[in-house]
C-alpha cells in the first residue's frame, strides 16, 4: 500500500513538474472583417463591406506541457462594419458577440509560440444605423479558425491572429415602410492583434 502511494504521489509532482497553467487577461483589435449585402428578393449582391475595426476584451487560460501549450480563452468582440448600398445608402452595421477559440501550439526559442485551433462565436447583438430597418433574425452561432504566432516578455503577451470563418454569420433585416428584406452575410475574415497579461 504505501508502495502504491509512493508510486502515485511520484506521478503526480512528475505531471506538476511538467504542466504548468497561467492564467490572463487581454485585449485588442480586429481589422479587415469581410461581408457583403444582399438583397434578399433579387439575390443580388448591393455592396461589399469597408472600413471594418473592431477591439475585444477577455480572458485566457494556458496550460503548457514542456514545449507544447493548449490555450482557451473567452472574450467579448465588438464589430463596426460600414456599407453603401444602392436603395439604403451609406450605413454602419454594429455586432457583438462571445468569443471562444480552443488554441494548441508549440513554444519557440523560449519566448516565441505558433498556434492554430478552433472558434466558436456567439452573436449577442446586431444593430445597424438606419432607423427605418428592423432586424428580423440573426444566426446566433458561427464557427470560424485561427492561425497565429506570438511572444512573451515575461508577464506581457503580444499576439498576430489571421481569422477565417468556416461559416457564414448572416443577419436578415426589412425595411419598415416598404417591405424590402435584405440580408447583411459576413464571414470573419480578419486579422487580429493583441496584448495580454498572464499572472
Amino acid at each position: 500500500m504505501i508502495k502504491k502511494l509512493f508510486v502515485i504521489s511520484l506521478l503526480l509532482v512528475s505531471i506538476n513538474a511538467l504542466t504548468q497553467i497561467n492564467l490572463g487577461v487581454k485585449g485588442g483589435m480586429a481589422f479587415g472583417y469581410s461581408g457583403n449585402l444582399k438583397q434578399t428578393i433579387t439575390d443580388i449582391k448591393e455592396s461589399n463591406a469597408k472600413n471594418n475595426i473592431g477591439w475585444h476584451l477577455g480572458a485566457f487560460m494556458r496550460i503548457n506541457i514542456s514545449h507544447w501549450f493548449l490555450q482557451p480563452e473567452l472574450y467579448y468582440s465588438d464589430m463596426k462594419t460600414e456599407f453603401n448600398s444602392y436603395s439604403e445608402g451609406n450605413f454602419a452595421s454594429h455586432s457583438q458577440r462571445l468569443d471562444v477559440p480552443v488554441l494548441a501550439g508549440r513554444k519557440i526559442l523560449g519566448i516565441g509560440r505558433i498556434y492554430a485551433g478552433p472558434v466558436f462565436s456567439s452573436s449577442l447583438s446586431e444593430k445597424i444605423s438606419l432607423n427605418h430597418i428592423e432586424k428580423t433574425k440573426t444566426d446566433d452561432l458561427a464557427l470560424a479558425g485561427q492561425l497565429g504566432t506570438g511572444i512573451d516578455l515575461s508577464s506581457l503577451t503580444f499576439d498576430v491572429r489571421y481569422e477565417f470563418g468556416f461559416t457564414q454569420s448572416q443577419t436578415n433585416f426589412v425595411n419598415k415602410y416598404t417591405n424590402q428584406e435584405f440580408k447583411i452575410e459576413k464571414r470573419p475574415n480578419s486579422l487580429v492583434v493583441s496584448i495580454g497579461y498572464k499572472f
